[in-house]
């Protein structure tokens, strides 16, 4: 594993150097994390202790799932989407992508 890829959480600064449309407001940007986070160590396989590394696609889906969140905040309560009719987003809070990144599907097929 590269050692340049950070083993840890993703933080304000973190997480605006990575996501240039981040919420400005500290306070509501780190509590998408903090959700975010605490959604990511729920569906994930692994238990956590504090002081174990954080895997890389743990931190990258934490990221991904905090911008969900804030989508997922956006979106217009009558239509569900975020924008007009030429041009609409539906956020879905935690979609298949950010789970696949947490639990990745395997190539071969398991019998169990």
């Amino acid at each position: 594993m590269p050692t340049d890829i950070p083993q840890t959480w993703h933080d304000l600064d973190s997480a605006r150097t990575d996501w240039r449309d981040a919420p400005a407001n500290d306070m509501q940007l780190q509590t998408l994390l903090d959700v975010a986070q605490t959604q990511v160590e729920a569906y994930g396989p692994l238990t956590l202790e504090e002081a174990d590394p954080v895997p890389t696609n743990y931190r990258l889906a934490q990221l991904m799932q905090t911008r969900n969140l804030w989508n997922a905040n956006k979106v217009d309560a009558g239509s569900g989407q975020i924008g007009d009719d030429t041009f609409a987003i539906r956020p879905f809070p935690m979609d298949w992508v950010v789970k696949n990144v947490i639990r990745p599907k395997r190539g071969v097929p398991v019998v169990g």
